[in-house]
């Protein structure tokens, strides 16, 4: 794999070589969102930019709340399940994860004046609503083998040595470790001497050979949320305005064990000038533990338009400005390893990171929707959205200037530029009528964000959904499948080569359920 592609799609979350977390696939997960909506709106493929009188549409475009002629309130329940198929050198891993959710849920109180009123506005709609903008709930393990010098143990040396660590740093670290070459070398998987036993002045790692087993499982739990506080208005219902304030919460937690095991020569010793005899050799096996927990709120503005011609089409239009959040961060990592020579015997070591806290910032993209909706009389309608977002766009940043870290987001925000590209949203779907009772079905897919990669990371959504319409209440159910594909590595080199790359196939079912009432 060439140095851009693994830098665009490796997720280094953690082990940088530094505490810190963000990255550009951090600015991802939280821009990159998944399919919203109530259980109608789901049910066809999330398309409601311009179709109105949803509580839903508070979080897409909220004109669509000028539409309500009566008050309304909804609660949702969701069952997720995401699964993973894992495949590196030649292995495949199954695994899954099923959560329990609210999806969505919200009141619109609507003020409509009688028909008999002359006025040309007709109405006014307040509304408040929450939207489950993306579930990040799900595990993933796998195995394989490796070859030196592409080990995580080459990975630390070569942090340790990027860093211009010396032996008198990290021998200063013990007992207060505050780096991964620091843990490293307080288990004693780097040194400062060569295979003969010669002191250098660079790290060097256990000399490995063969066939090095490495076992990963990573799970991740939490979620993103948005409350909506919105107002729509209707003029000759005609033309529908609106605007919405919108509140984004964010909880996400990482879990990683990481192992790795193989056998390595611990020491050689020169017999001749062309014989190497050797003195010690075993087998060694490392546990590195990671966590971190990453809590954040930010804010942003909707403002849409729907205009209706005529009864049987509707056009719309929302933007969305930039959402700008503030993140805490909490963190540790502990590293145990064993060492079992021929001229030692057996040995055991543990270090552990002090546990830290950062705090930062994060802004992501404008986005834009349009869609048009067509209504076939009492049978039902077909619409369909368009969405515009540019992933480069995201930035982040930090509070203090004097915090060090300046370089280091500025290193970050480059690689998002070269990294992400804009990309558009397509979602389309149709209800069908009959008496009370509603069938539906609807597509989305989402444009891969990466710029110069060959992997295709497009997101493809099918839907399905029912329901039923009664004059004061409502029931709707709706099932979503969810189909991409992903990669991962749990380190990268330098140079960009001889990381390992985990190919993930990622599916997600969704089963919702939605109930309402009028008032």
């Amino acid at each position: 794999m060439n140095k851009l592609f693994s830098a665009s799609l490796a997720l280094l979350l953690g082990w940088s070589g530094t505490a810190l977390a963000q990255n550009e696939e951090d600015a991802l997960r939280y821009t990159r969102f998944g399919l919203q909506g109530s259980a109608r709106i789901q049910g066809i493929g999330g398309a409601q930019t311009a179709l109105g009188a949803d509580i839903s549409t508070m979080a897409t475009n909220p004109a669509g709340l000028g539409m309500f002629r009566r008050s309304e309130g909804n609660f949702s329940l969701g069952f997720t399940n995401n699964s993973t198929s894992s495949l590196f050198m030649g292995n495949t891993t199954p695994d899954e994860r099923t959560t329990f959710n609210i999806p969505q849920g919200g009141v619109v109180f609507s003020n409509r004046k009688d028909d008999s009123d002359g006025s040309d506005w007709r109405g006014t709609a307040f509304g408040v609503s929450i939207t489950r903008l993306n579930n990040f709930n799900n595990q993933t393990t796998y195995n394989g083998t490796v070859q030196p010098p592409n080990t995580i143990v080459d990975y630390f040396a070569e942090q340790a040595n990027l860093n211009g660590r010396t032996e008198a740093d990290l021998d200063a670290e013990f007992g207060d470790y505050v780096s991964l070459e620091g843990l490293a070398y307080g288990t004693y998987l780097i040194n400062f001497k060569d295979i003969y036993g010669n002191t250098v002045a660079d790290a060097q790692p256990l000399y490995s050979e063969g066939d090095i087993t490495q076992i990963e499982e990573l799970e991740r739990r939490g979620s993103q949320n948005q409350i909506d506080l919105a107002f729509g208005t209707s003029f000759r219902d005609k033309i529908y305005l609106g605007a919405s304030f919108g509140i984004v919460t964010s909880n996400f937690t990482q879990e990683r064990i990481f192992r790795e095991s193989g056998y390595f020569i611990e020491r050689l010793e020169q017999v001749d000038e062309d014989t190497d005899e050797i003195v010690s050799d075993g087998n060694y096996s490392l546990e590195l533990r990671d966590e971190f927990n990453t809590e954040g709120a930010g804010v942003n503005l909707k403002i849409g338009v729907i205009v209706r011609p005529i009864d049987a089409i509707r056009f719309g239009v929302s933007i969305q400005t930039p959402t700008a959040y503030n993140f805490i961060e909490t963190y540790d990592r502990s590293l145990y390893s064993t060492l079992n020579t021929t001229e030692n015997g057996l040995d055991n070591y543990s270090a552990t990171e002090l546990p830290g806290e950062f705090s930062y910032q994060l802004t992501t993209p404008f986005r834009a929707n349009t869609g048009l909706a067509v209504f076939l009389g009492k049978y039902g309608f077909i619409t369909a959205d368009a969405e515009f977002v540019d992933y480069s766009n995201m930035r982040f940043s930090e509070d203090e200037d004097d915090s060090g870290f300046g370089s280091y987001f500025s290193g970050i925000n480059s690689r998002i530029s070269e990294t992400y590209k804009s990309a558009m949203n397509y979602r389309i779907g149709a209800e069908g009528r009959y008496e009370v009772f509603r069938l539906r079905a609807g597509y989305a897919i989402s444009e891969s964000p990466y710029k110069n990669s060959a992997f295709d990371a497009k997101v493809n959504i099918f839907t399905l959904g029912a329901g039923v319409r009664l004059q004061k209440y409502y029931a709707d159910i709706a099932y979503a499948h969810t189909t991409g594909n992903s990669l991962y590595s749990p380190y990268t080199f330098s140079n960009g080569e001889g990381n390992p790359v985990v190919d993930i196939e990622n599916k997600q079912s969704n089963v919702m359920f939605t109930v309402g009432m009028n008032f």
